[in-house]
């Protein structure tokens, strides 16, 4: 990603896209995914939780880079259209 193309997403993040995430279905879905997490967490012993903690890192980061491609997806496309 370009640097202007990476203030343009760092700045969607903060600002629009924060507000566009609070619908009834997504605070249902985060709080299943806390809920399933602390259970798991609760459940798992003690020596597996930096396994846990190691796979939600690697998910956290695969998410962001699946939402970045997704912006540029965006982007591009309102490129052509305009």
């Amino acid at each position: 990603m370009t640097e202007p193309m990476s203030l343009l997403y760092d700045y969607t993040l903060e600002t629009a896209f924060s507000s566009n995430l609070y619908t009834a279905k997504y605070r249902m879905q985060k709080m299943f995914v806390d809920q399933s997490e602390q259970a798991l967490r609760h459940a798992l012993p003690a020596d597996s939780l930096p396994l846990l903690k190691e796979y939600s890192s690697a998910l956290e980061e695969q998410q962001n880079l699946e939402l970045e491609a997704m912006f540029q997806a965006a982007f591009s496309m309102a490129r052509e259209l305009g």
